[in-house]
């Protein structure tokens, strides 16, 4: 990635320690929250871009990248309460709060209970619902596959099952990001394999109505996890909530249309708070 380059730094939250990456930049903070299995890397191009306007920091849930593995702690409550532990820590105000998938889901959830940091809720391609019938093929094959490969262009092409509008160039970044080399020479998810076992997903329609921030959610308009009909239905039920639609994208659509991407998160982000 050109441009500026993120400053690796650690912070301890609900008693882990957590990876995260600031780009620097002016402007008010903006923290990204990756989805299940993904890092920090998987937000590097959007970031990078961000942090013309805006001070950009983006997460390592725990379990994930280079963040501490914490069996036996990879409850919903857990990864809810460590986001808003990490902005108390480094004591950020009027945060834009931009969460991918499970990110997004952990990101309004705190924001229903603790809003007081953050200014404005992006949710990205994630619904409430405790069963997504898109999402039921994803988990068997995260269940089946083995965490290891045999070499970079192997995960390129398991990343472009998901994402297959992704350009090469930005497949292979996320794939470096994601991945630690063994002795062997071959790569490892650099994720903890329990992060899936202990996976969970509570019907969280209640917590919709009590958002009480500026929200924008966003929909690959070809994904098969946050369906049209849902998304219109957290729409009218979060207040204040606009919906845009990221066109040639699915749920990955922030690397499959990155300028469609955005295009809808730029002008929602960059509006002076009230």
């Amino acid at each position: 990635m050109s441009g500026p380059q993120p400053i690796s730094q650690f912070v301890t939250a609900r008693g882990a320690r957590l990876h995260y990456v600031d780009w620097g930049g002016n402007g008010s903070p903006v923290m990204l929250l990756h989805g299940l299995q993904d890092c920090t890397g998987n937000w590097d191009h959007i970031a990078s871009a961000l942090s013309q306007r805006h001070r950009v920091y983006a997460l390592d849930s725990r379990g994930h990248g280079d963040s501490e593995r914490t069996p036996g702690h990879y409850h919903f409550e857990d990864y809810v309460g460590e986001v808003g532990e990490v902005l108390d820590a480094l004591d950020l105000h009027d945060v834009a709060l931009v969460g991918h998938s499970a990110g997004g889901k952990y990101a309004f959830a705190h924001v229903a209970d603790r809003p007081q940091r953050v200014s404005r809720l992006v949710i990205v391609d994630m619904d409430p619902d405790q069963q997504n019938p898109g999402s039921a093929g994803m988990f068997d094959r995260y269940r089946a596959e083995s965490d290891e490969w045999d070499d970079i262009a192997t995960v390129v092409e398991r990343l472009r099952l998901r994402e297959p509008r992704t350009n090469k160039v930005l497949l292979e970044h996320q794939a470096r990001a994601m991945t630690r080399p063994l002795p062997d020479g071959r790569l490892a998810w650099k994720r903890d394999r329990q992060v899936i076992v202990e996976y969970e997903r509570p019907d969280a329609w209640n917590i919709l109505p009590r958002i009480s921030v500026p929200t924008l959610l966003i929909r690959g308009a070809d994904s098969p996890l946050l369906r049209r009909e849902v998304a219109e239905r957290m729409a009218e039920a979060i207040h204040r909530c606009a919906l845009v639609e990221v066109p040639g994208g699915g749920h990955w659509c922030y690397g499959e249309n990155p300028a469609g991407f955005l295009a809808a998160l730029g002008p929602f982000i960059d509006t002076p708070s009230a």
